[in-house]
């Protein structure tokens, strides 16, 4: 039993470190996440408050006993069992109050929610494109330690000179510097992930980005993304929440109300009796409905900011998105390397000496970094404005 413990145990933490897939990273996170735990601890706690803030208490018992003088014992005494409820519906709402303070606290958790799947899709996102800088340096520092054994032998036969050789050397130490810088940022970059992981290790090793549906009519998906906003999903809940408690704060007028039994006892004699009495919390309440008032236009006014932030976030994305775009269009990655092929082609040939090859593959493989880094912010724009699908 042990061992197959140990086994299952094993199991578990290669399914954490190789999970290489983003919508499986995703689903890890939500299960193993640690504040969308607590929050959804936290939310049962503040239902089951009201609830039991809306329990009848349980009866109360007063004795009181009386000792005279010339009289052996209790000369009189008295019992007190009392029962203190208040007005039946206010029960009613606050039962109303309790599914409320449910929903809002779900749309809470489904803000949290998003907002943790989102950072954690666009941690993914950064290690994706980590991966293919790591996977071009590779490339390029493979190729560069070719050139080197070739300039190093050219230089035994005095077919090149010393300052082509260390010319080569310097870029085999300036690619070998990019990609240590690489692979620590990534470290990294993981190391922050497994943190939304409930600090369970996690990897992704997927060298391509993922791909989002294409917006062909920004109006339509503006109204689409505004109606699932969680954001505003939850500014609602919490104006639901709200006009409850201004019509809960106007009941609380309402009496509360006594009831209970009463016996007299006079040295043999006694008296049995119904107790009944009612109070109204008038000078109480008057305040506390003008500050549930107050409330309630406080959470329309978040409403509104609610939906102007978030239509502001999506014109703003999908502008920003346009424009890297039409950027990425220009860009003609297959041209690039073919070019790299040929400059390499005639160095080989001596067609070209090492300095110029340098200059213009430096420059061709700046270019093809600028394409990553502009491919993973646009990818990531796209994630943002689809986060409601998440």
């Amino acid at each position: 039993m042990k061992r197959f413990l140990i086994a299952v145990s094993i199991l578990l933490s290669a399914t954490n470190l190789f999970a290489n897939d983003i919508s499986d990273v995703l689903k890890q996170i939500e299960r193993n996440n640690l504040a969308l735990k607590a929050l959804s601890h936290s939310n049962e706690a503040d239902v089951l408050d009201i609830k039991a803030e809306n329990t009848i208490n349980g009866p109360s018992l007063e004795y009181s006993p009386f000792w005279g003088g010339g009289y052996s014992g209790i000369a009189e005494s008295e019992l007190i069992v009392k029962e203190d409820i208040e007005f039946p519906t206010k029960y009613a709402a606050r039962n109303k109050q309790a599914k409320l303070q449910k929903e809002e606290g779900d749309q809470q958790y489904e803000k949290l929610r998003r907002e943790v799947l989102l950072e954690a899709e666009l941690l993914c996102l950064d290690i994706i494109k980590v991966n293919q800088l790591i996977m071009l340096l590779d490339q390029r520092l493979t190729g560069s330690r070719t050139l080197r054994e070739m300039y190093e032998k050219r230089m035994e036969a005095g077919d090149a000179n010393i300052l082509e050789v260390n010319k080569v050397k310097l870029d085999c130490l300036d690619v070998q510097t990019q990609l240590s810088e690489a692979q620590n940022e990534r470290s990294v970059l993981l190391q922050q992930l497994q943190q939304l992981n409930g600090s369970l290790p996690i990897d992704i090793t997927d060298t391509k980005m993922p791909e989002f549906p294409v917006i062909t009519d920004f109006e339509s998906f503006k109204a689409l993304a505004l109606s699932t906003d969680a954001d505003i999903q939850m500014a609602e809940a919490s104006l639901k929440s709200a006009e409850m408690d201004v019509n809960i704060q106007k009941k609380e007028w309402l009496p509360n109300i006594s009831l209970g039994y009463r016996r007299n006892t006079d040295k043999k004699d006694y008296v049995n009796g119904v107790l009944m009495g009612v109070s109204f919390p008038i000078l109480s309440n008057g305040k506390k409905v003008k500050a549930a008032r107050q409330r309630q236009e406080s959470a329309i006014l978040q409403v509104e900011q609610a939906r102007q932030d978030a239509e502001t976030a999506l014109k703003t994305r999908y502008q920003q998105l346009i424009g890297l775009q039409n950027v990425l269009d220009h860009s003609d990655i297959e041209m690039m390397k073919e070019m790299l092929d040929l400059y390499s082609k005639a160095l080989q040939h001596g067609e070209i000496d090492a300095i110029t090859y340098y200059g213009e593959v430096h420059s061709i493989y700046e270019k093809l970094q600028r394409h990553i880094d502009v491919h993973c912010q646009s990818t990531k724009l796209q994630a943002e404005l689809h986060k409601n699908e998440l």
